[in-house]
């Protein structure tokens, strides 16, 4: 993690002396953001430049819904979707359409049913040899 902020107040985006410095700030970062309603987090994103994805919200379908922001800048670009998805998994924000996605083989539930399975199987074959010795 290379920076995070408080949730700040939508209207730094456009002070212009803000402005400057959070592009400044942001610059060459990829991360995640939080927008917030209030206190509540509304929509969790990841972006490689974060300060034209923020402003891009101001103005597209989010707009209005909002009015709060964190940041998140990350130097490992590498696990950014993983975090976000992870983010959207647990958080769960309304203003977000889709969960975070993982890799089928990230998919312990199924590896966890398939012991459950084999174990039931197991179990199941003990009490018929048991039943049939008696």
């Amino acid at each position: 993690m290379k920076g995070v902020s408080i949730p700040l107040p939508i209207e730094i985006l456009s002070e212009p002396m803000f402005r400057e410095e959070l592009r400044a700030l942001m610059r060459g970062y990829s991360g995640l953001y939080a927008l917030y309603r209030g206190k509540r987090l509304y929509y969790v994103g990841l972006a490689n430049n974060l300060f034209w994805r923020l402003h891009g919200h101001t103005r597209n379908k989010h707009r209005g819904k909002w009015n709060r922001f964190a940041i998140y800048r990350i130097s490992k670009v590498r696990f950014l979707k993983d975090i976000e998805a992870l983010l959207l998994r647990v958080a769960r924000p309304p203003g977000n359409s889709v969960s975070g996605n993982f890799h089928p083989d990230a998919d312990v539930t199924k590896v966890l049913k398939k012991i459950q399975r084999n174990q039931s199987r197991t179990l199941n074959r003990i009490k018929r040899t048991l039943r049939e010795k008696n």
